[in-house]
């Protein structure tokens, strides 16, 4: 469970749209782990008209879906990219980087990086909206 005062503000980040913010706690995005000064690399944007305290179990809510969403993935990385993956693919993303944004408790989404065996030349930057994935862009 994420408590509110895991919330970390990056006052270098923030603006007056919105306020960024970066948690103490390890978070499991995919099957990824990421914990201590990787922590850095998961960012947080909420709308400035957004309390935080009134949002903070949706964002645990969708942190937590990340950890669950791999037919998702899966079913859009096979159809877009039409590359087959293995059993374990899912379990095997590193996760380089991921931005959330929330603008209200119902208009969401995050960016993720990442890198699997598959594509090993090159990142993967999945942009979702809510709980869909609209684009894969390759980087490398």
């Amino acid at each position: 469970m994420i408590l509110l005062n895991e919330f970390i503000e990056l006052e270098e980040e923030s603006d007056e749209s919105y306020r960024c913010y970066t948690l103490q706690n390890t978070v499991q995005i995919f099957k990824h782990c990421i914990q201590d000064e990787d922590l850095n690399d998961v960012r947080i944007y909420v709308s400035t008209n957004t309390p935080l305290d009134s949002i903070v179990h949706k964002i645990e809510d969708y942190i937590k879906w990340f950890s669950t969403c791999e037919t998702v993935f899966r079913d859009y990385y096979e159809n877009e990219l039409q590359e087959k993956v293995h059993q374990n693919w899912f379990n095997e993303i590193e996760v380089y980087r991921v931005d959330i944004t929330f603008n209200s408790v119902t208009d969401y989404g995050a960016t993720i990086s990442c890198g699997d065996h598959i594509l090993r030349d090159h990142i993967m930057i999945i942009d979702f909206d809510r709980e869909q994935i609209q684009a894969i862009h390759l980087n490398g």
